[in-house]
């Protein structure tokens, strides 16, 4: 053998060794960025899809407890009535997606988007949803006691006969939302805006007000409809 043909077998060698390297080398997540069926099916094997796209999927009635699915995008995914316990979705963008009576309990939605998301009949308790956008959201008849949503953006949504009991929504931007008929007994407001929120008929009893009082049977200094 020549050394020409030597070296060029070598440097194909080489090259080989390198493309496997660097393919290996890359996130999981790049796989998947750009096919929702192929990320579909290793989130179902995995429990875990960080950051892949999985627009409009539909995972109703799926068991995704405990979950990573951390700036995933799901935009206009179905979720309803799916488990999602203790499942990590911060920073991912579930606008307009559909979680209606799903199983959030505990879950993880920091600086998630849920812009104009379906939550009716959510059980939120316990979950984490810390500067996350749920502006245009509808959450009627959603549980979302214990939560903690502190620098949310809740303007526009929807939160009848829902349940905030005991709920920390400090700093959060309720402007122009409807919590009428809802259950807000010690949620915590203080420093929330509250232009237009519509409170009628609901229990804000011993919630703690935008000027860190105790409610005390009004809401319209605050700028909020009772």
């Amino acid at each position: 053998m020549s050394i020409k043909l030597w070296f060029r077998g070598l440097s194909a060698f080489i090259l080989t060794i390198v493309l496997s390297l660097t393919l290996f080398s890359l996130p999981a997540n790049a796989f998947f960025a750009e096919n929702s069926s192929v990320a579909l099916n290793h989130l179902l094997e995995t429990n875990e899809c960080n950051g892949c796209d999985l627009s409009g999927v539909d995972l109703s009635n799926r068991d995704l407890y405990g979950s990573a699915l951390i700036g995933a995008t799901l935009t206009g995914a179905n979720l309803s009535r799916a488990l999602l316990n203790e499942a990590k979705l911060d920073k991912a963008n579930l606008t307009g997606a559909n979680l209606s009576e799903a199983s959030l309990l505990g879950i993880r939605l920091n600086k998630a988007n849920l812009t104009n998301a379906n939550l009716t009949r959510a059980q939120l308790a316990n979950a984490e949803m810390t500067e996350a956008n749920l502006s245009g959201a509808n959450l009627t008849g959603a549980i979302v006691e214990y939560a903690i949503a502190k620098a949310a953006n809740f303007s526009n949504a929807i939160a009848k006969a829902a349940n905030f009991n005991n709920a920390f929504l400090s700093s959060s931007k309720l402007d122009g939302a409807d919590f009428s008929g809802s259950v807000l007994r010690n949620v915590r407001l203080s420093g929330t805006t509250l232009i237009k929120t519509n409170f009628s008929n609901t229990d804000l009893f011993r919630a703690r007000m935008p000027n860190d009082t105790i409610y005390n049977g009004s809401v319209a200094q605050f700028g909020a409809i009772q």
